[in-house]
């Protein structure tokens, strides 16, 4: 289902078995923008492969919501089926998440997994706080899926950097790597380079710097920086020194102390606009086009973009 990355997600709606509720409760996806969402269908209820997937889930729910995610899982069989189901079985009595009941086969359907026979493959989709889905994976009817490697993904598309083959949380991406020398940011650099006390000045002193204040858990934070990697990977943006400082790792402590206009920051992600080692602009971060439109009121002209094809 390559075709569905990069590509926003079906908006659908289906009701659901939700742990405690009485009656259907209704979902729509487009109710969760603003989280990351894991989407995770599998063929059937009381089967034998599923709930050994369906309490995989359940045992990492509490890490998947660290990651401000959100875990919704879906099969065709009625909400009267999940209710049976997951009220007798006791492997599945840790179950907190909700499970879509796809009667209509609407929502199986929209994302590529229905069956001939209304079962739906195990497929599992990570979608961004945005509504763009960023991974799709589908397995067989016989083999269970690794949540585990799901739960890595979502970190790993979170940190809104390029992530080697199999990145874990704790080692380098390839913007640390490339980040690491604290020689002054490039122009037309390729990445948005991490700085911490000791080379934050490579952009705040910079002609044209942009500092872009975010959290590593902070899904708005991944999606406005994925924003701008794709407009410098287009060329535009070129002549910008631009960084990131991450505010709950350390590197940021003397950022934050010297600077007490930051406890006036409520929302990340937040964009400081520097020129020669002064402020000239600061707001809310939101969008690469924005950021854009702020950098040609504060500095006067326009950021070199890339010629119109």
């Amino acid at each position: 289902m390559a075709f569905f990355v990069g590509k926003p997600a079906p908006d659908v709606t289906a009701p659901a078995y939700v742990r405690g509720a009485t009656d259907p409760q209704p979902l729509r996806l487009s109710d969760y923008r603003g989280k990351w969402l894991v989407l995770f269908f599998y063929p059937r209820d009381f089967t034998f492969v599923c709930p050994t997937e369906i309490q995989a889930f359940a045992r990492l729910h509490g890490e998947f919501t660290a990651e401000n995610a959100v875990v919704l899982g879906a099969s065709t069989d009625s909400y009267y089926a999940h209710k049976a189901w997951y009220e007798t079985d006791p492997r599945l009595t840790e179950v907190a998440y909700p499970i879509l009941a796809d009667t209509a086969q609407s929502v199986s359907e929209a994302f590529g997994v229905l069956l001939d026979d209304g079962a739906a493959l195990r497929g599992t989709f990570i979608i961004d706080p945005e509504g763009i889905v960023r991974h799709a994976g589908i397995n067989d009817l016989d083999v269970g899926r690794n949540v585990e490697e799901t739960l890595r993904l979502l970190r790993a598309l979170r940190t809104g950097d390029l992530c080697p083959a199999a990145w874990h949380p704790g080692t380098p991406t390839l913007t640390d790597v490339v980040a690491e020398p604290t020689a002054p940011v490039p122009v037309a650099s390729a990445a948005i380079a991490r700085v911490t006390d000791e080379t934050i000045e490579t952009v705040t002193a910079a002609d044209r710097g942009v500092l872009i204040l975010a959290k590593n858990d902070c899904g708005h934070c991944a999606a406005y920086q994925a924003e701008i990697k794709a407009a410098l990977a287009r060329g535009e943006l070129a002549d910008l020194a631009i960084g990131k400082l991450v505010l709950n790792e350390p590197g940021a402590t003397d950022y934050k102390r010297g600077n007490r206009w930051l406890a006036d920051v409520k929302d990340l992600p937040f964009t400081v606009l520097y020129r020669n080692g002064q402020i000239v602009d600061r707001f809310l971060g939101s969008r690469a086009a924005y950021l854009e439109e702020r950098v040609r009121a504060a500095f006067g002209d326009e950021p070199e973009l890339a010629a119109a094809a």
